[in-house]
């Protein structure tokens, strides 16, 4: 890049850095930018978006990536096709469409995918849908990291005076910050709508829970008089009543019917209170 390509070593170390987010600097006659674009390799995620930083001037443009791109390598075939985009101007403006086109596709699988599991929950599929719901937050506040910070840089990038920029490019590029900032709308309702539907289910969670309580301090209310009373009898001292009496087991048998029976009911009824 210093010798053969004559960068300076500023642009040299922004183009290696490994660590980097969207962003847009000036530097001279050109400018140093950084873009953001979905993961389409099989078996990544998309919301782990690949970086691709390019150094763009009135004659070049030097693009450096460490992981493949599918919007970049396209843009490659396109010009040794000789269909590409013949200035730099055009090369960022066809390249953030193409990054953007790509992060549209997968916002609106999103959005479908959540409008599925809000139709779902309501199946009683409550268990199978919270690690679900919880997962697609993270993905969604992961795509906004990159997201944001992109339309910001083309921002700036749009209000600089370059002057390999034309006033069409300005034009294209700001029709592409209107879609991203759509993006940024739509993953911003997208997690209210999933955090809603979080909490939904976690109120089912507990009524259901709560529910179950209910339930078993009811059977516990209703054994605890009887538990006292077989226990009271079987107590192995003289005076036991009817121990001796042959009907015994059948008096005693029907009055822990009623004490149950009358048990339940008052609990019942406290119980829906």
């Amino acid at each position: 890049m210093r010798t053969e390509i004559g960068l300076d070593d500023l642009v040299v170390t922004a183009l290696l850095a490994e660590e980097t987010r969207p962003r847009c600097t000036p530097h001279g006659e050109g400018a140093l930018i950084n873009l953001r674009g979905v993961n389409s390799q099989h078996g990544a995620e998309p919301e782990d978006m690949v970086s691709v930083r390019l150094w763009l001037d009135h004659e070049k443009v030097v693009t450096c990536q460490f992981r493949e791109l599918a919007a970049v390598g396209q843009m490659a075939e396109w010009i040794e096709g000789g269909v590409g985009p013949g200035t730099p101007g055009d090369f960022v403006v066809a390249l953030a469409d193409k990054l953007t086109e790509g992060m549209e596709s997968v916002v609106d699988a999103l959005d479908t995918e959540l409008d599925d599991l809000e139709e779902e929950q309501a199946q009683d599929r409550v268990h199978e849908l919270r690690e679900t719901i919880a997962d697609m937050r993270r993905t969604i506040v992961r795509l906004r990291r990159f997201i944001a910070p992109q339309r910001d840089a083309l921002d700036v990038l749009i209000a600089e005076t370059f002057v390999w920029q034309t006033e069409v490019q300005e034009r294209r590029l700001k029709e592409i910050v209107d879609r991203i900032t759509r993006l940024v709308e739509q993953l911003d309702t997208m997690h209210h709508r999933a955090a809603i539907l979080q909490d939904f289910i976690a109120v089912r969670v507990a009524e259901r829970l709560n529910s179950t309580m209910v339930l078993l301090s009811i059977v516990a209310g209703v054994f605890l008089p009887l538990s006292f009373v077989t226990g009271l009898l079987g107590m192995n001292v003289a005076g036991i009543p009817m121990a001796t009496s042959q009907s015994a087991f059948l008096v005693i048998s029907g009055v822990l019917v009623v004490i149950g029976v009358v048990t339940f009911l008052a609990l019942w009824k406290l119980r829906s209170q």
